[in-house]
């Protein structure tokens, strides 16, 4: 299979928006970024390496973000890319593209990918031996090419808010799985049931096999579609991590899959749209229980009353 890396040249502060963009199109091969400006700050903070290439030091002040998809995934993905940039109101100067080598991409991947933990939860590479120390929820992903890494920040936000929660016996639903990783970690905290779902057939496929990988199909089910087809189920606990317009488009349907005094975990949503959609969900009855942010991104814990 050919493998093409699709280039956004942005600035340093564009580089997670940019990176967001190509994670909301369903990218099926990871994101990579390049910015003259992370070694500047090493340097500036002593901890720079014995060697650093002048070339970077010297460069234009441009940041790359890169993509990697399939032959036949590339005129749509870039057509995709744009509408979002174009969305996020995202300041790039370009977008290039190149066919790279299928089998040096397929053989160098898994260097890019390390342990990520977050309060309870550790997001464990397959190949990685873990020394799990401290007792955490161990989530073991094969990334392989599908995205849903657990390496975005707002992976890592909804891991901290669920670890807030009591699974113990709760039925759970998983808006737009992805890889499988939160409702895998649902599962894995004692949910007696966690409901999961995607509209995107990669990650379907690539949240069936991590399924399978953490043992968890006994009480886990993964579906190719949307929530909003399905009228009989109804959860405890919502995960979603989607991006504001669809946590908005959502959330009139929202009460009708959550019990009496459900908690729906929404992340995805960047800082200039947290006020919107708190004020959707307050409209609506929920409450706000908590709140994290990293960086340029939000996450909220609501209960509906």
């Amino acid at each position: 299979m050919k493998w093409y890396e699709i280039i956004v040249n942005t600035t340093s502060e564009g580089t997670e928006l940019v990176a967001d963009a190509f994670f909301s199109i369903g990218l099926t091969g990871g994101v990579k970024i390049i910015d003259k400006n992370d070694v500047l700050d090493i340097i500036k903070n002593d901890k720079a390496w014995d060697y650093i290439d002048e070339k970077l030091l010297n460069s234009a002040d441009v940041a790359k973000v890169s993509g990697f998809v399939s032959v036949e995934q590339l005129s749509n993905k870039v057509a995709e890319l744009i509408e979002v940039l174009k969305f996020y109101n995202v300041d790039y100067a370009e977008i290039t593209y190149k066919e790279i080598n299928d089998s040096d991409w397929y053989h160098q991947w898994k260097r890019y990918y390390s342990v990520i933990e977050a309060d309870k939860f550790a997001i464990v590479p397959k190949w990685i031996k873990y020394q799990n120390t401290q007792n955490k929820i161990v989530i073991l992903m094969d990334p392989g090419m599908a995205f849903g890494t657990g390496e975005h920040e707002s992976t890592k936000i909804c891991l901290k808010l669920m670890s807030q929660v009591d699974f113990k016996s709760k039925q759970v639903i998983d808006i737009g799985t992805g890889s499988g990783i939160l409702g895998i970690g649902a599962a894995l905290s004692g949910a007696c049931h966690c409901y999961m779902c995607d509209i995107d057939s990669t990650a379907f496929h690539a949240a069936k096999q991590n399924i399978s990988l953490n043992n968890v199909n006994s009480n886990t089910t993964v579906e190719l579609g949307d929530l909003r087809q399905k009228s009989n189920i109804k959860g405890n606990i919502i995960l979603a991590n989607l991006t504001a317009d669809i946590l908005i488009g959502l959330s009139d349907d929202m009460p009708k899959y959550l019990e009496k005094e459900g908690v729906i975990i929404c992340s995805g949503i960047i800082q200039s749209r947290r006020q919107e959609v708190i004020d959707k969900y307050l409209s609506l009855g929920f409450t706000i229980l908590s709140e994290i942010s990293m960086g340029e991104w939000v996450g909220i814990k609501f209960q509906y009353r």
